[in-house]
Parts: C-alpha cells; sequence; structure tokens
C-alpha cells in the first residue's frame, strides 16, 4: 500500500496555511490563485521582503501568464534589491502583455538607462509619450537620458515639456536649469529664470543651482 502521496498532499497543505496569512486564508475558501499571490506580493513589498514578494509575484505570473501588473511589481522589487537586469526583463514582460502600460514603460526606461542600454531606455520612455502626451515622468526621465549621453539641447526640450506639464516639478526645474548652463549659448538667463522658479518650490535645489550659475558667471 503506498501512503507517500497523501503524506505529501498533506504536508503541502499544511506548509500552504503556514505560509498564508490568516485574512488570505479567511477570504480564499479555494486554493490560492493569481490574484492571491500578488496580494501577498504587494504586503511583502511594502515591508521591504522583496525576496519573498519575487517569489509570490512570480507564482502569481506562472498562474496567470497574462498578468502583466504581476510582473511590473516584480520588476520593481527586482529593483529595490539592486538586481537590475531582472527587473528589466520584468518590466519588458510587462510592457509585452500590456503595451499601453505606461508607469512600466518608465520604469524600463529608468533602468535601461542604468545598465547603459541608452536606445533601449528612450525607446521605452517615448512609447511611455506616446502612451500619455501629458507625462511629465517620461520626459523627465527621457531629459536625464539624454543629459547622460551627452545630447543636451534634447535634455533641454524634454526637460521643458516635464515642466510644461507639471511646472512644480522642482527636479526637473533644476535640471533644465543645468541642462542651459551647460549649453553655454545665451543660456544664464534661462537658468535664472529656473532658478526663481525654484525659490518657491524646493529652496535647496535654488541655492544649488543658484551656485552653479554664480560659477558660469566667473
Amino acid at each position: 500500500m503506498n501512503i507517500r502521496g497523501p503524506i505529501k498532499i498533506f504536508l503541502l497543505t499544511l506548509i500552504a496555511v503556514m505560509l498564508f496569512p490568516a485574512f488570505v486564508i479567511a477570504e480564499y475558501s479555494d486554493k490560492p490563485d493569481a490574484g492571491t499571490f500578488f496580494k501577498l506580493g504587494l504586503n511583502l513589498a511594502e515591508k521591504m521582503q522583496y525576496s519573498e514578494a519575487i517569489d509570490n509575484f512570480q507564482q502569481a505570473a506562472k498562474l496567470k501568464p497574462e498578468y502583466a501588473e504581476a510582473y511590473f511589481h516584480m520588476g520593481n522589487a527586482y529593483y529595490k534589491i539592486h538586481r537590475y537586469t531582472d527587473a528589466m526583463d520584468a518590466y519588458k514582460m510587462a510592457v509585452k502583455i500590456s503595451p499601453n502600460y505606461e508607469e512600466a514603460y518608465i520604469s524600463l526606461g529608468v533602468v535601461s538607462s542604468m545598465l547603459r542600454k541608452y536606445d533601449q531606455a528612450i525607446d521605452a520612455l517615448k512609447k511611455a509619450v506616446k502612451v500619455n502626451s501629458q507625462s511629465s515622468a517620461a520626459y523627465y526621465n527621457l531629459g536625464n537620458i539624454y543629459m547622460d549621453i551627452d545630447e543636451t539641447s534634447k535634455a533641454v526640450e524634454a526637460y521643458k515639456e516635464a515642466v510644461r506639464i507639471n511646472p512644480d516639478f522642482a527636479s526637473a526645474r533644476y535640471n533644465l536649469g543645468v541642462a542651459y548652463l551647460e549649453l553655454k549659448q545665451d543660456s544664464l538667463n534661462p537658468a535664472i529664470e529656473q532658478y526663481k522658479a525654484l525659490l518657491n518650490l524646493d529652496k535647496k535645489l535654488a541655492k544649488d543651482l543658484d551656485e552653479l550659475i554664480n560659477k558660469a558667471k566667473e
């Protein structure tokens, strides 16, 4: 008589009960589904238990292969533990499944630029803008990438769009001021305009930009 099968099933059930919080067990009378694992992943990520969160997001994606949000949050968790290549791959899956996933495109752009995959980063951020033409975050990160690759004129245009969309975007105004100074051609007055705007938004950034402006005057 083979008793190993029932014992294994009982042990797996016991382990599952131990792993799942009481509120989840109460909510789901049947076996856990993709949504269960996704919620657990979010809960663990909030507690900064990122490796455990990743395990749950992976399980959610395994049960529901078209679960774009699971891949997006998986990417966020990978990012938090500095596994940038894995984060990039997760974001790629998110946008492959959901081609209009603005936040995933932005995150893909950011992590791709960190890995020096600049063409991929720019492409991702342009797709974010295509999805939402009023995405100040997409334009801001696009400006950052153009600064990284010394395309300052394009950076200025991207930052200008970010500021146009969100006039209170202090970091975008500061970076725009810096970009103007790097152009070196009739750049002081536009940079000073950003400094004046920053005075009411972020005094520290205003002070930092003012110091750069004064150096440029020397």
